[in-house]
């Protein structure tokens, strides 16, 4: 099935990738373990490339930190 990832314009925390990835799958079960191999992939070989994930964290995660 194709695949496409694209870079969308830099900004203040980095340079944010799409990924868009299709599968012949229809029940949700394979598509989500499909979907989490995808990413764990993704996560396990960035370093590879010098590259570091970045994730924002909203303000209710820090609220929630706060409290710990």
């Amino acid at each position: 099935m194709p695949h496409i990832v694209r870079q969308l314009p830099p900004g203040e925390f980095g340079l944010p990738l799409e990924i868009y990835a299709f599968t012949g799958y229809t029940d949700w079960v394979n598509y989500e373990n499909l979907q989490a191999d995808l990413f764990d992939h993704i996560l396990s070989i960035a370093a590879e490339f010098g590259l570091r994930i970045f994730q924002n964290p909203t303000g209710q995660d820090l609220r929630i930190w706060g409290k710990q």
